[in-house]
């Protein structure tokens, strides 16, 4: 708005001063008349507005006034009460004026007379009025010429801005873009920086009409910062305003809030109440936009009462519409239809056509819920009308600019080509004949050359790339013949591979199910049950780590580890296989501990492991010795054995994907193939690389070469004495000390995770959710941190980012059953420093946990967790599935599908955890489905969702099903 349009038409007029009157009484009228315009100014800038009215009307029934003092006098009192928002009582004041000055034929009154009145007539909203009081008023400044003069120029600049803003409201783009730039033009020469700023401000607002809402809030936030600098906070509240109503518009409605009740603070607190009655509305609309419908309906009603009190038409009107769009979605849609035609009658009043076209809309959608569809119909196609109409009238009128502007091109262009050829007539007739015929034996010459030249390149071209795709298919049938020979091979490994260990699965499950197995043999089942899994495990766990490689998605995870918890471990987990066997197991090596590297702690075992395996397989009698040498900036690991040997051709082919030595290699000595493989691309990736040297018959020798780092290392001692330290130490019960945080909202899950970690030791801090974790960690600084990802109140992901803000260093790990490769990566990027998934898997676990408090016996600590007796907590987990129980059956008519996700999520983790694998299968069926449902974007029929519907019960059924058949186990 341009300063608030009454300070404006002070300005204009002076009749604006920073001082006050004191209160005059009626004894003093009597002087008015000695000096009536001194009278005037200090009535007029009496702080008591109401007081001043009373005070003009006794110096209007003075007698002895003139028709110009008379006039003065109206004038005063009709901006006091456009001040006061009493808008109908000034307009009548202004006509009465007016009518004085027509009377004595007083064009420069009855002008400045049509400028207030079209001021009042905008903020009540009746646009066509104003419109034709402000054209009325610029059309005597036009007429009165003195352009030049610097104080008729803002006038008109004042008219030319006021103008654009009732073509504006009218939705006229194409006239309010005019007149800005008419009014630009005088400010740009006559007007101060403020003026500037305020008809950039007002083609911010048109910008927000055109839907350019980029452009205009980016004009707006420079015109706020402008008005800022000039101390004019009222222009900037307007602005702010005028911000959010552009972000709510561009669908940003947080912002949109933030910036309309910054604005609506400021004109509350200053008394502006015209203002206060749009934000009102404004906020309403937002808030509606948001959902809030409770906040929506308080401010629309706010807005209902203060713009009936201050004559505001137009937020009477939007905030109407506002209140039947909240009755509509409360379902009361006789009160929305109400609201819907009092806004509509206003709108009609004051002629406000988009409102009008938006309730045309509302009013279908009202039709439609009340059952009249006729009436929807009738007017949804009336809507569509109008908006086709309005955006057909934005077309055609640029259309008509365009057109217009071509013409007057074209044109131009006309008589400047028709001037052209009427000059080179005469002389292109005369070449015109030499010219084509020269063309003509030129372009023959030329196809003639260039066709012998197209006839052998492309001769060539099509030699050259026969030649090409027979070498390609050869060599792709060479491949292809290649890649099926090694599939064949593969497959048939694999299926040997996988039936073996699964066949010792299902023949002891089938035994403990039949009841063939002694009580006392049992747990020797079972632990034949997890062995043979575990080789299914790390079976297929090589094979995702070759398909990682394969697709340069395999990350390494660098952290110090001490050299001599990898050669320990080595130690312990060979010698008794190799014993078994009848061979010797040596690890000889010349480093002292602790020897402190940067690696991939686990990459190396799983290298080291693989060979020292393939050693201790291919060798029936003799030994195994594994030598560890440093150099400088890398170890060498040798693996030397007295076993079977390579033949060179063998030795080639050692390290391709699923390929043993010959395929009978594989009958006898089992495998598939995988580990070599791995390994040479897990020490490729390091940095790395495995060599071999091999004779048929004599054994082998593997070399592992690692770069690594030195972080921490003692002095060279003694290895013999060394390794007796070792063994004395080893004999030793060695514990984790220290704190470690567990965040994790299954109370089963909670207390299980913890009480492993208790029986290593550690001190432990339980929390259910990310809020007590960050207080957990403040206050106790863990060494380590383990969160479940998907928690109640703050998920993982929120608390480890508050975390890392707060200045909280220490390592945290993801702890969560999202085990997808592509979640994992996302933790990592997110800066988690590893994952854990769930179920536990103990050896992982162990190892994970080692890495970060000292003295750890892997062994040890293994063995020990595998005596836990976790038999309560089992109890306890069955117990709590009958809560569990009640959500799956009560959904079954309550149909609360976020609960039932949530629920079936806790169960699929849990069930694992306590290793009732059907249960968790059962769950995790469930969940996979309900998030790919979740996940849908398009709209389902009727009978898709009754079929999704009856597939979830369906697999509610089921699991309910499993949670019974645990129960009464």
């Amino acid at each position: 708005m341009k300063k608030f349009y009454f300070l404006l038409l002070l300005c204009l007029f002076g009749n604006v001063t920073p001082s006050s009157a004191n209160v005059h009484t009626e004894s003093n009228i009597s002087t008015y008349h000695k000096d009536f315009n001194k009278q005037l100014f200090i009535i007029s800038n009496t702080a008591d507005k109401n007081h001043a009215l009373k005070e003009l009307q006794q110096l209007f029934m003075a007698s002895g006034l003139s028709a110009q003092q008379k006039f003065s006098v109206l004038f005063e009192q009709g901006k006091l009460l456009y001040v006061l928002t009493r808008y109908q009582e000034a307009i009548e004041q202004a006509l009465q004026a007016k009518a004085i000055v027509q009377e004595i034929e007083d064009n420069s009154l009855i002008a400045k007379a049509d400028n207030l009145l079209g001021v009042v007539y905008y903020y009540q909203g009746e646009l066509d009025k104003a419109l034709l009081h402000y054209q009325q008023s610029l059309a005597f400044y036009n007429d009165k010429g003195d352009f030049n003069n610097s104080k008729t120029a803002l006038v008109r600049a004042n008219l030319f801005n006021n103008l654009a803003l009732v073509f504006s409201s009218m939705g006229d783009s194409t006239n309010s873009l005019y007149h800005y730039q008419q009014a630009e033009a005088l400010y740009q020469t006559y007007g101060s920086e403020a003026d500037k700023v305020d008809v950039r401000f007002n083609i911010a607002l048109l910008h927000v009409n055109l839907k350019r809402f980029g452009i205009a809030i980016g004009m707006l936030k420079e015109t706020i910062a402008q008005f800022n600098q000039f101390q004019d906070k009222l222009s900037a509240a307007k602005a702010t305003a005028g911000l959010g109503i552009a972000y709510k518009y561009s669908g940003q409605y947080k912002l949109a809030e933030k910036n309309i009740l910054e604005a609506l603070t400021y004109f509350q607190l200053q008394g502006h109440r015209h203002d206060t009655a749009s934000q009102f509305h404004n906020i309403s609309a937002v808030y509606t936009s948001l959902g809030d419908y409770k906040k929506a309906q308080k401010y629309a009603e706010k807005a209902i009462v203060l713009s009936q009190q201050v004559g505001h038409q137009k937020a009477h009107a939007g905030s109407l519409q506002v209140l039947a769009k909240i009755y509509f979605f409360q379902g009361a849609f006789l009160l929305a239809q109400e609201s819907i035609e009092l806004s509509n009658a206003i709108a009609k009043k004051i002629n406000y056509k988009t409102i009008l076209i938006d309730n045309l809309a509302i009013s279908a959608l009202i039709y439609a819920g009340l059952g009249q569809q006729e009436n929807a119909l009738n007017d949804f196609y009336a809507h569509e009308r109008h908006q086709h109409e309005a955006d057909n009238l934005m077309l055609n009128e640029q259309l008509a600019k365009f057109e217009s502007e071509q013409l007057a091109q074209q044109v131009i262009q006309l008589r400047q080509a028709k001037r052209l050829e009427e000059l080179q007539s005469a002389k292109t007739d005369q070449r015109r004949s030499f010219i084509l015929l020269s063309v003509v034996l030129l372009l023959l010459l030329i196809f003639f050359v260039y066709r012998r030249y197209l006839e052998s390149r492309v001769t060539a071209v099509l030699e050259k790339r026969v030649q090409q795709r027979t070498n390609e298919l050869e060599l792709t049938g060479k491949r292809l013949r290649k890649a099926n020979k090694i599939k064949s091979q593969f497959l048939a490994n694999m299926s040997h591979e996988i039936r073996t260990p699964l066949t010792a699965i299902v023949g002891h499950a089938e035994a403990i199910i039949h009841r063939d197995v002694n009580h006392e043999d049992l747990i020797k089942e079972v632990d034949v049950i997890h062995g043979n899994s575990l080789h299914l495990l790390a079976l297929i766990n090589d094979i995702l780590d070759l398909s990682k490689i394969e697709a340069e998605k395999f990350q390494l995870e660098l952290r110090p580890q001490n050299l001599e918890v990898i050669i320990q471990e080595l130690g312990d987990m060979f010698a008794e296989q190799a014993q078994r066997k009848g061979l010797t197991f040596t690890i000889q090596h010349q480093i002292s501990f602790p020897f402190i590297i940067n690696i991939d702690a686990r990459r190396v075992r799983q290298v080291l492991i693989n060979l020292c395996s393939n050693a201790i397989k291919f060798t029936a009698k003799g030994s195994v010795t594994l030598t560890v040498d440093w150099s400088i900036d890398r170890l060498k690991f040798t693996v030397i054995d007295t076993g079977i040997g390579l033949k060179s051709k063998q030795i080639a082919q050692v390290f391709e994907v699923f390929t043993q030595a010959d395929s009978s290699i594989s009958r006898r000595f089992g495998g598939s193939g995988l580990g070599l493989s791995l390994s040479n691309e897990l020490a490729r990736l390091m940095g790395g690389e495995i060599t071999v040297q091999s004779e048929a018959g004599k054994g082998s020798c593997f070399s592992f070469i690692l770069p690594c780092s030195v972080i921490a290392k003692t002095e060279p001692v003694d290895y013999k004495q060394t390794h007796k330290a070792l063994e004395s130490e080893a004999v030793k019960p060695i514990q984790i000390t220290g704190k470690i945080l567990l965040a994790e909202d299954h109370d089963d899950n909670r207390r299980l995770i913890a009480r492993l970690l208790e029986s290593l030791g550690l001190e432990v801090f339980c929390a259910k959710n990310g809020l007590e974790a960050i207080e957990l960690c403040q206050k106790h600084q863990p060494r380590l941190v383990l969160l479940d990802i998907q928690m109640p109140e703050m998920d993982g992901i929120t608390a480890f980012t508050q975390l890392r803000k707060i200045g909280f260093i220490q390592p945290i790990y993801a702890l969560t059953a999202n085990a997808m490769s592509h979640e994992v990566s996302q933790y990592i990027t997110l800066g988690f420093n590893g994952h854990l998934k769930k179920p536990i898997e103990r050896e992982s676990f162990i190892h994970t946990i080692a890495q970060h408090y000292p003295n750890i016996d892997a062994s040890k600590a293994t063995a020990k967790l595998a005596s836990l007796s976790l038999k309560d907590l089992t109890q306890d987990f069955k117990v709590s599935l009958q809560e569990e129980l009640k959500v799956l059956t009560d959904y079954l008519t309550s149909h609360n599908q976020e609960l039932l996700a949530k629920t079936v999520h806790r169960i699929s983790g849990a069930g694992q955890m306590f290793g009732f694998t059907e249960l968790s299968q059962a769950a995790k069926e469930l969940d996979s489905y309900l998030k790919k449902i979740s996940s849908e974007e398009r709209v389902l029929t009727a009978s898709e969702k009754k079929q999704q519907s009856c597939f979830i019960d369906d697999l509610i059924h089921c699991l309910i099903d499993e949670i019974t058949l645990v129960q009464s186990a």
